[in-house]
């Protein structure tokens, strides 16, 4: 093999770790802020969730003064 031919091999295995190194980085700065992003909608749905949960309990509560309401409306009806 020629000097050149050695040379023009160096030139293109250090371009070729020179582009893996920065992919691999590329790569970990995405996975990093992949992991944030997820951290974030986790904390977003737990709080929704609760949200949820509040708003049910409240519904129910208020179908129980309605059907409370409704009763005492059918009595009365029903008592004249």
């Amino acid at each position: 093999m020629g000097v050149e031919l050695i040379g023009v091999l160096i030139a293109v295995v250090a371009v070729g770790a020179t582009l893996a190194g920065l992919m691999l980085g590329g790569q970990r700065a995405i996975r990093a802020e992949l992991a944030a992003q997820r951290q974030y909608f986790d904390e977003r749905f737990t709080a929704l969730e609760q949200q949820m949960t509040e708003l049910r309990a409240r519904m129910a509560h208020l179908e129980g003064l309605l059907d409370g309401l409704r009763e005492a409306i059918t009595i009365r009806q029903g008592a004249a």
